[in-house]
């Protein structure tokens, strides 16, 4: 079962073997200067794994905007079931 963390700020380890899974993007990228100036971050982890990532970036004022959306090639199509909050 996937499960979503709203900011769980994942190691660039973990974020760059996304990327690599899901873009073939071989060159390791520092997103620390990303996240820490990200409104939010949204993590989709399976079975303790990295499977999805999502950055809610903003203009500091009242302008949101999702980036980098990223989903490992094996969990695309599925559908996420969320809790209720």
């Amino acid at each position: 079962m996937v499960m979503l963390q709203i900011d769980p700020f994942p190691s660039a380890d973990d974020l760059n073997m996304l990327w690599l899974e899901a873009w073939g993007r071989r060159e390791p990228k520092d997103f620390s200067g990303v996240l820490s100036r990200s409104l939010a971050h949204i993590g989709a982890h399976e079975d303790n794994r990295l499977v999805g990532f999502v950055n809610v970036a903003w203009d500091g004022g009242i302008h949101a905007f999702i980036l980098d959306t990223c989903v490992h090639p094996r969990t695309r199509k599925q559908g996420i079931e969320l809790p209720a909050w």
